[in-house]
């Protein structure tokens, strides 16, 4: 059976966007294998790698020319600037969530996500929710205060990858370039930090990667393409997407991360805990249904 042109318009970046999400959800396996590097080592080879790497395809598929042209507007570096702080903050946090024991804490953050996606949709894109979506936003909000008063402890690192995530997504869709090149003019950007931070490192005698083994010396300069394939298939994804689906779509993310954490790493999960997602869940579960619920309405006004 063909598939109708206008679905078929949104399969390639739906189909990417699911498979970023996929890559990012397993990321915890592979940070869990460089837990004896110290978290902010990991992100300065993360950038730095991915910059050689995304060098490589832009010499390869000839988009040099364009990068230049961005290069030279103040304004649009301004924006890609603000994009690559965004990124390196959440990727560092989830860095550290996981090699510190708290993965857990950092799949509550992605799937708060979904809800955060929503409201900056609404803000800044003019996307209207339902009150059911409303509502929905209200319980996730209800989980964090239960957090913070119930249980006492203030979940910074779940609304740090949540935030930064969120305006990076946002700015992402005002990007004027593809994919590969936004990636690289942001990790470009932020790479001359992480080289400075890695030399003085290295005066001190304290890189890991000077003293590893060939192997995990091999997994920190794979940061770089296993980095950036997953971002370029959801900066692909997003721009042709409206932010809310993005945001409905990354609700895998989270749940591999969470049956990581929970399964794989042991990390407990107390009575607190569950209520506490248990907010969250709810939200998403009232969100999704709001979200068919529109759906459907507007495929049968245009019937």
């Amino acid at each position: 059976m063909s598939i109708p042109p206008a679905h078929n318009s949104l399969l390639l970046p739906v189909s990417s966007a699911i498979a970023a999400y996929i890559m990012w959800g397993a990321f915890g396996l592979y940070f869990k294998a460089l837990d004896q590097v110290s978290a902010l080592e990991i992100l300065c080879h993360r950038i730095v790698w991915s910059v050689f790497f995304l060098a490589l395809i832009m010499t390869f598929t000839k988009r040099w020319s364009p990068t230049f042209t961005i290069l030279r507007d103040i304004k649009t570096v301004s924006l890609y600037a603000l994009s690559a702080l965004l990124i390196s903050i959440n990727w560092g946090v989830y860095i550290f969530a996981v090699i510190s024991g708290q993965a857990l804490e950092g799949s509550m953050g992605y799937f708060m996500m979904p809800l955060v996606a929503v409201a900056l949709g609404a803000v800044f894109f003019a996307e209207r929710f339902s009150r059911m979506q409303a509502l929905a936003i209200g319980l996730a909000a209800c989980g964090v205060l239960y957090q913070i008063i119930g249980y006492g402890q203030f979940p910074w690192i779940a609304l740090t990858l949540a935030l930064s995530f969120g305006f990076y997504g946002m700015l992402r869709k005002k990007a004027p370039a593809d994919a590969i090149v936004s990636l690289f003019i942001e990790t470009l950007l932020i790479a001359p930090i992480a080289l400075a931070y890695l030399s003085y490192q290295a005066q001190l005698g304290q890189v890991s990667f000077l003293n590893a083994s060939i192997e995990v010396q091999a997994l920190m300069m794979l940061a770089g393409p296993i980095t950036a394939i997953p971002l370029i298939l959801f900066a692909f994804g997003a721009r042709q997407l409206r932010y809310s689906t993005v945001g409905l779509l990354q609700y895998i993310n989270p749940t591999c991360q969470f049956l990581l954490a929970v399964f794989i790493f042991m990390e407990p999960f107390s009575t607190h805990n569950l209520i506490t997602f248990g907010f969250i869940w709810s939200g998403l579960i009232l969100y999704s249904a709001g979200t068919i619920r529109q759906s459907r309405r507007q495929k049968a006004a245009l019937s």
